[in-house]
């Protein structure tokens, strides 16, 4: 196997770039017809359809960033050190995050609905009576990632085991090797369409972690995809090789989503698949090719990305919440929420960066 021995600074650049489409997209959920905490008044088509294009793959491709980062982990802890730091830096944020960072996402959706009338000390005690959501005030609720992440990563580690022996990694190279012929590439999505297929229509995506089979299934093929493909340097290169194949595919794809998006379930199911696929494929295949560079900015970067991340949603909803009531259009209000997000998460990150204790509730490793 050609095991990836050098920093893949690559898909460091694609991680930042997937948790900041992330941020974003929580930044246009105020403004679509979907479902969310707090909605805006005026709700904006063209944008709904764009945020389509971003719905069906940034969860996936951060669950196959996620799988990478396993991997370059493990390639300096043992397995005991690696189960002790995803316990640390994904454990703890979202034992924090669930009593500090999302209650005030509920206390203004309840404002907002009209469920609550009085202030967030009033309403912080609710969260501790152990009520889920949305009966209750007890959540994780963009933090359902963190979960999902934490427990494959320690339930999955004799998966790590076996394909970082020498059986497993000459069977990786094997499948590189088969996903070298023509279109045989397209062929690891089967089992993720298999999933969906006999899952998705008897388990709707809830984010408990308890009732959410098809989700949580499909999710943990992609995050061992990611183990499987960013692990193997033939994988990688094949990947960087051909894709302009793939962007010309995701291309192709995405003109099919849009036309086929209301068809039966099956025809969703295949092109949502394939479409996610396509756009996964082109996105490592670009970055390796065109940002797989060090820079001082990637460096602050990623460091920022996790804090960011945690703390997005909360200062989203915040300010969303105040421009309800805004006689502005979505032009002006999309862009200043967009920047509020930006600049509240950033003071966020400059804040907890400087102290021990603040550095370990919001995962970031310890400098001393």
């Amino acid at each position: 196997m050609t095991a990836v021995s050098t920093r893949e600074y690559g898909l460091d650049w694609l991680r930042v770039i997937a948790f900041s489409i992330l941020i974003f997209y929580h930044t246009g959920m105020f403004f679509v017809p979907w479902d969310w905490h707090v909605k805006n008044p005026e709700t904006s088509q063209p944008l709904t359809y764009v945020m389509m294009f971003f719905n069906r793959w940034r969860l996936p491709l951060l669950f196959l960033i996620s799988g990478a980062g396993v991997f370059f982990s493990l390639r300096r802890r043992t397995f005991q050190e690696f189960a002790g730091e995803r316990l640390r830096r994904l454990g703890i944020p979202l034992a924090f995050g669930m009593l500090a960072v999302v209650p005030p996402q509920i206390y203004f959706e309840r404002l907002y609905r009209h469920q609550f009338n009085g202030s967030y000390f009033e309403f912080w005690p609710s969260v501790l009576n152990g009520v889920p959501y949305p009966q209750g005030n007890t959540s994780w609720h963009h933090l359902w990632f963190v979960v999902y992440i934490l427990v494959f990563s320690v339930l999955c580690i004799p998966i790590f085991v076996a394909l970082k022996s020498a059986a497993g990694r000459r069977a990786v190279d094997a499948l590189a090797g088969f996903c070298e012929k023509p279109g045989a590439v397209y062929l690891i999505n089967i089992p993720n369409i298999i999933v969906a297929l006999v899952l998705s229509p008897h388990w709707p995506t809830t984010h408990n972690l308890v009732a959410d089979w098809a989700n949580l299934t499909g999710s943990l093929l992609t995050f061992l995809w990611g183990f499987v493909i960013c692990g193997s340097g033939r994988f990688l290169d094949l990947i960087t090789r051909r894709r302009r194949e793939y962007l010309i595919f995701a291309l192709a794809m995405t003109v099919v989503f849009y036309t086929v998006h209301r068809a039966d379930l099956l025809s969703r199911i295949l092109v949502d698949s394939y479409f996610t696929l396509g756009w996964i494929l082109t996105a490592i295949g670009y970055s390796r090719a065109y940002l797989n560079r060090e820079s001082a900015f990637l460096t602050y970067a990623t460091e920022a990305v996790y804090p960011f991340y945690i703390a997005h949603q909360t200062v989203t909803v915040a300010i969303a919440y105040y421009m309800v009531p805004w006689n502005a259009p979505i032009s002006v209000k999309l862009p200043l929420l967009a920047l509020g997000t930006f600049l509240g998460s950033w003071m966020v990150f400059e804040i907890v960066k400087r102290t021990a204790l603040t550095r370990l509730l919001f995962g970031l490793r310890h400098t001393g």
